[in-house]
């Protein structure tokens, strides 16, 4: 029995395709580490110019220069680095559908304040620039970590079944027949088309490989009635179903996507033919038996 990137083929199977997430398809998550890099640079430069400017720094003492023991331009950059880490990690959470951005960047934000108060830094580092430095470990740390989690991906198409392996931390794996398949959604946006690649989702009867988006909306109206407040609402709610998967149980933006889909049209084809063919002949057997 021969192996593949650690899977066991079946007797007779044969390998059409073996391939793994094209490098651009992650390229979301690299521009959020850019993004944190972008702040981090940016709020260095205030940082600096603000001690550099002390005329607006004294407008910025009537309204941020009131906690003791930090100076204005600490407290400005404080702020600045709160809002604008809150900000893309709502941004980005609303775009992809998750809670895990945000929450990433609360993180982030949580552990460089802490590092920034409670830490002692060299002299000739600024207590402000910590948390700065800190935000870029981070940014870098998430580039390395993507990649590496890309790379644990690897897609093995035969000629009988579709394999999905990731191997990042935890081991993930699905497979599927081709005569499982009851529908394929691709996705390949404007980078994908350009640089042949995109994302497959393979459905099969049971459901595996859709998911669903719901979208909420209420309306509420009160009013006093002798002091007390009295109100009603009035609310709905719709759900959509999607074809949507995990990056291990999908082609998550594999490299080859048309020679992939047709690799994939053919053999649901030929699994579809397959009980029919095999019906005809035996109806041939039968007729040359009894005749």
């Amino acid at each position: 029995m021969s192996r593949v990137h650690g899977v066991d083929l079946l007797p007779g199977e044969n390998v059409e395709l073996t391939s793994k997430p094209h490098p651009l398809s992650f390229v979301r998550y690299h521009l959020v580490a850019v993004y944190l890099m972008s702040v981090s640079v940016f709020l260095g430069w205030l940082y600096y110019y603000l001690q550099a400017h002390r005329s607006l720094l004294s407008v910025l003492d009537l309204v941020f220069g009131v906690i003791p023991g930090v100076r204005t331009e600490e407290v400005v950059v404080l702020v600045l680095f709160w809002a604008l880490l809150l900000l893309g990690g709502y941004v980005v959470g609303i775009l992809w559908v998750t809670k895990m951005p945000l929450l990433y960047m609360v993180t982030v934000a949580a552990v460089g304040t802490f590092s920034e108060f409670y830490f002692s830094t060299p002299v000739f580092i600024p207590r402000v620039m910590v948390k700065l430095i800190l935000m870029g470990a981070a940014a870098l740390l998430g580039v390395v970590m993507t990649e590496a989690y890309r790379r644990g991906h690897i897609y093995i198409l035969t000629d009988y079944r579709i394999i999905m392996k990731k191997k990042f931390i935890s081991r993930e794996e699905r497979e599927i027949t081709y005569d499982k398949i009851t529908d394929i959604h691709v996705r390949q946006g404007i980078l994908g088309r350009i640089f042949n690649y995109g994302t497959i989702v393979p459905i099969s009867a049971s459901g595996f490989g859709m998911g669903e988006d719901l979208a909420l909306a209420s309306t509420f109206a009160a009013a006093n009635v002798k002091k007390a407040t009295v109100g009603f609402g009035v609310g709905g709610g719709k759900s959509v179903q999607r074809p949507r998967a995990a990056t291990y149980f999908s082609l998550y933006g594999i490299a080859n996507l048309r020679k992939a889909r047709t690799i994939i049209s053919r053999r649901r084809l030929e699994s579809q033919e397959a009980p029919i063919l095999m019906r005809i002949e035996n109806l041939l057997k039968e007729a040359r038996d009894n005749s």
